[in-house]
């Protein structure tokens, strides 16, 4: 083995950086599994909820108790600043999780909660929405 390694320093050099750069490529390019196998686990052991990145809607928080409060879904917020490999691994997760609710519920919860809580939104903020 030394021998080989001394006759092929080069390519010995080559396996020793790229086996870390692979690990972490590899990584990233799971996120989406990632997300997928975490959000089973959860939704397996009766832990709905949804993830959300990025700049916020002004009736985010609406939507998040609306969800919470029907369905017992809660609502996990991350930064406005996203890599890819996290927004890969939100939409797995979110993927699995809605999929999951949704067919629970019977129906699309998360679009009807959208769409209440923007109504809401608009009948509490109705002054400034129409300026």
């Amino acid at each position: 083995m030394r021998t080989f390694i001394r006759n092929n320093l080069m390519l010995t050099a080559v396996l020793v950086l790229a086996s870390p750069l692979a690990g972490v490529l590899g990584w990233e390019l799971a996120a989406p599994i990632r997300g997928a196998l975490v959000a089973s686990f959860d939704v397996v052991h009766g832990h709905y909820e949804v993830l959300s990145l990025g700049f916020p809607n002004p009736s985010r928080p609406e939507y998040a108790r609306l969800l919470r409060e029907r369905y017992g879904i809660n609502l996990r917020t991350g930064g406005c600043v996203v890599s890819y490999s996290l927004s890969a691994y939100v939409n797995g997760y979110n993927w699995v999780s809605t999929s999951a609710a949704n067919w629970k519920f019977g129906r699309d919860v998360f679009q009807e909660s959208a769409a209440d809580a923007g109504r809401n939104w608009k009948l509490t903020h109705r002054r400034e929405w129409e300026k």
